[in-house]
């Protein structure tokens, strides 16, 4: 009696590297999707504050740093406060910025996310997969 070996998909097991720009497509795609979906101030907030977070995509931006410090977010909210050029009573206006601080967070988040994913990619396919310094 001879023993067969036991056969292995090893496609199935070690998948083809995921396309990433096609991931990356679907989520922003998923992410402008609900964003149209803020009330139409926020939408008009989001988009003040997306031209100017646009100012920062450059490498060795504060943006891009390891560990952004709040007084960097803050100044940015401040920037972008000071552009709505909003009026109301003390409470309202604390309200409004901290939503501003919350949606540069978010908005940072996302695009270090696409940055990092790019930039890995990006060394991965210039460099064959050699960790670069």
């Amino acid at each position: 009696m001879a023993v067969q070996g036991i056969h292995y998909d090893l496609d199935a097991l070690f998948p083809k590297e995921p396309d990433f720009y096609q991931d990356e497509e679907i989520c922003m795609k998923d992410y402008e999707y609900l964003k149209r979906l803020y009330p139409r101030e926020v939408r008009l907030i989001a988009s003040i504050l997306e031209e100017y977070l646009d100012r920062y995509e450059y490498e060795g931006s504060p943006m891009y740093a390891q560990y952004p410090d709040a007084v960097t977010i803050y100044r940015m909210a401040e920037d972008i406060f000071e552009k709505l050029a909003m009026e109301g009573s003390d409470r309202e206006i604390e309200q409004i910025k901290n939503m501003l601080q919350m949606m540069v967070c978010q908005e940072m988040y996302v695009r270090r996310r696409r940055h990092d994913k790019f930039c890995r990619k990006f060394q991965k396919r210039l460099y064959g997969g050699q960790r670069v310094r």
